[in-house]
Protein backbone atom coordinates (compact mmCIF):
# COMPACT_ATOMS: atom_id res chain seq x y z
CA UNK A 1 0.00 0.00 0.00
CA UNK A 2 1.69 3.16 -1.22
CA UNK A 3 0.33 6.92 0.42
CA UNK A 4 0.51 9.98 -0.81
CA UNK A 5 0.97 12.97 1.86
CA UNK A 6 0.34 16.88 0.36
CA UNK A 7 2.80 19.05 2.00
CA UNK A 8 1.24 22.07 3.80
CA UNK A 9 3.42 25.04 3.27
CA UNK A 10 3.51 28.05 2.31
CA UNK A 11 5.85 28.25 -0.89
CA UNK A 12 8.82 28.82 1.52
CA UNK A 13 8.63 27.22 4.09
CA UNK A 14 6.95 23.51 5.53
CA UNK A 15 4.28 23.37 7.75
CA UNK A 16 4.24 21.06 11.09
CA UNK A 17 1.54 19.55 10.36
CA UNK A 18 3.02 17.82 7.11
CA UNK A 19 5.47 16.33 9.97
CA UNK A 20 1.92 14.15 11.74
CA UNK A 21 0.48 13.56 8.39
CA UNK A 22 3.37 11.82 7.52
CA UNK A 23 3.33 10.26 10.95
CA UNK A 24 -0.29 8.90 10.41
CA UNK A 25 0.74 8.05 6.28
CA UNK A 26 3.67 5.64 8.03
CA UNK A 27 0.69 4.00 10.15
CA UNK A 28 -0.84 2.81 7.25
CA UNK A 29 2.24 1.83 5.04
CA UNK A 30 5.91 2.19 5.09
CA UNK A 31 5.61 3.58 1.21
CA UNK A 32 4.99 7.01 1.93
CA UNK A 33 5.59 10.22 -0.63
CA UNK A 34 4.79 13.83 -0.31
CA UNK A 35 3.58 15.68 -3.08
CA UNK A 36 5.36 19.22 -2.70
CA UNK A 37 2.81 21.52 -5.37
CA UNK A 38 3.72 25.40 -5.06
CA UNK A 39 5.37 27.69 -7.11
CA UNK A 40 9.40 28.30 -6.28
CA UNK A 41 9.22 26.14 -3.66
CA UNK A 42 12.49 23.68 -4.10
CA UNK A 43 13.58 24.81 -0.73
CA UNK A 44 10.08 23.18 0.69
CA UNK A 45 10.48 19.64 -1.22
CA UNK A 46 14.15 19.51 0.09
CA UNK A 47 12.54 20.25 3.78
CA UNK A 48 10.02 17.58 3.44
CA UNK A 49 12.64 14.75 1.98
CA UNK A 50 14.49 14.99 5.43
CA UNK A 51 11.25 13.80 7.03
CA UNK A 52 12.23 10.72 8.77
CA UNK A 53 10.27 7.61 6.98
CA UNK A 54 9.95 9.58 3.62
CA UNK A 55 10.01 7.22 0.22
CA UNK A 56 10.25 10.39 -2.17
CA UNK A 57 9.12 13.59 -2.75
CA UNK A 58 7.28 14.73 -5.60
CA UNK A 59 7.99 18.45 -6.85
CA UNK A 60 5.14 20.00 -8.87
CA UNK A 61 5.41 24.10 -9.71
CA UNK A 62 3.25 26.29 -11.46
CA UNK A 63 1.22 29.86 -11.04
CA UNK A 64 -2.03 27.95 -10.17
CA UNK A 65 -0.72 25.93 -7.57
CA UNK A 66 1.47 28.73 -5.67
CA UNK A 67 -2.00 30.54 -5.60
CA UNK A 68 -3.31 27.17 -3.60
CA UNK A 69 -5.94 26.72 -6.82
CA UNK A 70 -7.98 23.67 -5.69
CA UNK A 71 -8.42 22.98 -9.67
CA UNK A 72 -4.83 22.75 -10.43
CA UNK A 73 -4.29 20.54 -7.65
CA UNK A 74 -7.29 18.09 -8.36
CA UNK A 75 -5.75 17.98 -12.20
CA UNK A 76 -2.25 17.22 -10.38
CA UNK A 77 -3.40 14.61 -8.35
CA UNK A 78 -6.01 12.37 -9.71
CA UNK A 79 -3.99 10.78 -11.80
CA UNK A 80 -0.97 10.16 -9.75
CA UNK A 81 -3.49 8.27 -7.45
CA UNK A 82 -2.97 5.52 -9.97
CA UNK A 83 -0.13 4.85 -8.24
CA UNK A 84 -1.32 5.23 -4.92
CA UNK A 85 -3.83 3.70 -2.15
CA UNK A 86 -4.51 6.55 0.08
CA UNK A 87 -3.92 10.44 0.34
CA UNK A 88 -3.50 12.21 3.13
CA UNK A 89 -3.86 16.14 3.30
CA UNK A 90 -3.30 17.98 6.41
CA UNK A 91 -6.55 19.32 8.22
CA UNK A 92 -6.43 22.25 7.10
CA UNK A 93 -8.84 25.00 4.62
CA UNK A 94 -6.83 23.81 1.73
CA UNK A 95 -6.82 20.18 2.62
CA UNK A 96 -10.37 20.41 3.61
CA UNK A 97 -10.90 22.09 -0.06
CA UNK A 98 -9.03 19.47 -1.49
CA UNK A 99 -9.97 16.42 -0.62
CA UNK A 100 -13.55 16.56 -1.28
CA UNK A 101 -12.86 17.43 -4.73
CA UNK A 102 -10.49 14.48 -5.07
CA UNK A 103 -12.35 12.14 -3.33
CA UNK A 104 -15.21 12.86 -5.72
CA UNK A 105 -13.24 12.43 -9.21
CA UNK A 106 -11.93 8.95 -7.87
CA UNK A 107 -15.58 7.78 -6.73
CA UNK A 108 -14.18 7.29 -3.13
CA UNK A 109 -15.00 8.11 0.25
CA UNK A 110 -13.00 10.55 2.07
CA UNK A 111 -12.83 10.40 5.87
CA UNK A 112 -11.82 13.62 7.67
CA UNK A 113 -10.32 15.03 10.85
CA UNK A 114 -8.65 11.56 11.16
CA UNK A 115 -7.21 11.95 14.80
CA UNK A 116 -5.13 8.61 14.84
CA UNK A 117 -4.59 5.98 12.93
CA UNK A 118 -4.19 2.87 14.76
CA UNK A 119 -3.44 0.49 11.60
CA UNK A 120 -3.93 -0.48 8.05
CA UNK A 121 -6.77 -2.77 8.41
Amino acid sequence: MAVLVVADHDNASLKDNTHKTVTAALALSGDVDVLVAGKGAKAVADAAAKIQGVRKVLLAESDALGQGIAEAFESLIVPLMSSYDALLTPATSQGKNLSPRIAAKLDVAQITDVVEVVDAS
